[in-house]
């Protein structure tokens, strides 16, 4: 049990609890998981049913809050428990979209093999359905204060970074600790906590030859093809190993856990039989402290094969996502990268490079009482000791939070271990996980209550 923190039958009365809570949190979760709330979606109908959920979870004050953006904020308090301290719990209802999922079953959800089946199911409903079910476990009377943030557009833009970066909001969202419900553990029933994540750049790189697509074969050969002048510019960012080859972003050594091992990832990333890794250090290196670089976006490429046509494309841009070691400035990895660009420019065409943003990386303090307390409750609540691993993704605001609160501790946890195949087709949450890392939360809040 909880050692100094919570006693044997407290544990024993929240499991109890949380067991009895689960069939309404599933009704609960998969009532959320039908509204499609990806960016451009229905967000406000998701953030109107977070409202709702929590103001019958004993958030009376729970409400909507316009940051500027077209996906509002759900905000809400509980307070007046003196000498207590505030905890503030984090999730987002936003979701990507179905992409090549049927949107119909995307968006349907389904219970099979103790896993609920649908987009956003883990990422990050979930999250969203632990901090009120553990609101719950305490029959809507947490013992600590609390202030809870729920965003809409984590998924795709950073509107409510900018929405505190304005120097009237430099004081919101202040607490004793955070908790962080968008990650996960190592596999079901292995819990973690994450103490690193990877920060984001992304630029669009735009090749521009013609004023319009050109018959191939009446102009092809001295007229550049913008699409195969822009692939001569990707192909340069790796070199022969697979490691990214761009100047000045940084590489750190690996000081996790050194999760996964290579046949973790392998099964858990689906990299097929006889596909080679690529990159060099150990798989935990390359996933957490160096960069990563991927196109995650693409205009003007040629139509689909079954499609195709003699044609020169005219215009051509990729968009380019970086993935940051902890540490690295966003605005100096765009730096680099247009550096390096700019020295490999194909055949002395003019590229033009737009920054689209970032966030910067985390490291967490592991050195605080509550870390030590939310290690003991996934102790309790999972039956084995949780393991501390670094994440490859990103998630902006807790650095953001970090840097405003840097003696309060940021606990990352969730129910997003690799089998939940979060932001692909298929994506689903483990219930067991639910129900475990609900207790976990409720027991670190009972625990933070008698500090």
């Amino acid at each position: 049990m909880l050692t100094g923190t919570t006693t044997t039958s407290d544990g024993t009365a929240l499991k109890q609890k949380v067991a009895a809570l689960m069939p309404a949190l599933k009704s609960d979760l998969s009532e959320l998981v039908k509204i499609k709330s990806y960016a451009g979606g229905a967000t406000t109908e998701a953030a109107n049913k977070v409202v709702s959920l929590l103001k019958a979870a004993g958030v009376s004050n729970a409400k909507t809050v316009d940051i500027g953006s077209k996906a509002p904020l759900v905000h809400g308090t509980i307070t007046g428990r003196p000498g207590k301290p505030t905890v503030l719990l984090y999730a987002h209802y936003d979701v990507q979209p179905a992409g090549t999922w049927n949107e119909a079953e995307a968006f349907t959800p389904a219970e099979r093999n103790g896993r609920l089946h649908g987009r956003g199911a883990a990422d990050d409903k979930s999250g969203i359905m632990m901090h009120i079910g553990a609101l719950r476990a305490f029959d809507n009377n947490p013992p600590v204060n609390l202030e809870i943030l729920v965003e809409g557009e984590e998924e795709s833009t950073g509107s409510l970074e900018e929405f505190l970066a304005k120097p009237a909001n430099k004081d919101r969202f202040k607490a004793d600790a955070y908790v962080i419900a968008d990650t996960g553990g190592t596999a079901v029933g292995y819990p973690a906590l994450t103490t690193t994540l990877r920060g984001i750049a992304q630029v669009d790189v735009t090749v521009r030859t013609l004023e319009a697509p050109v018959h191939s074969g009446m102009y092809g050969g001295p007229a550049p093809d913008a699409f195969v002048a822009l692939t001569r510019i990707l192909a340069t960012l790796h070199d022969d190993k697979g490691d990214v080859a761009v100047e000045g972003l940084l590489s750190r050594p690996d000081t996790g856990a050194g999760h996964p091992d290579e046949a973790t990832y392998r099964r858990d990333a689906g990299v097929r039989c006889g596909v080679p890794l690529i990159g060099t250090g150990s798989v935990s290196q390359r996933l957490h402290f160096k960069p990563s670089i991927n196109v995650t976006g693409l205009d003007g490429a040629p139509p689909p094969v079954h499609q195709s046509i003699n044609s020169l494309r005219s215009e051509a841009t990729a968009r380019i996502s970086v993935r940051l070691a902890p540490g690295q400035r966003p605005a100096d990895a765009i730096t680099a990268l247009r550096k390096h660009i700019d020295r490999h420019r194909p055949w002395f065409l003019p590229v033009e490079v737009t920054a689209r943003g970032g966030g910067e990386g985390f490291e967490a303090r592991t050195d605080s009482a509550a870390f030590s307390k939310a290690r003991a409750a996934l102790q309790e609540a999972y039956g084995r000791a949780p393991t501390a691993l670094g994440q490859g993704g990103s998630i902006p605001l807790v650095n953001l939070l970090q840097t405003r609160n840097p003696n309060a501790p940021m606990l990352l946890w969730g129910c997003e271990e690799p089998a939940a195949r979060i932001h692909a087709p298929g994506e689903s949450v483990d219930l067991g996980e639910l129900e475990r890392m609900t207790l976990a939360q409720a027991l670190f809040l009972k625990a933070l209550s008698q500090q």
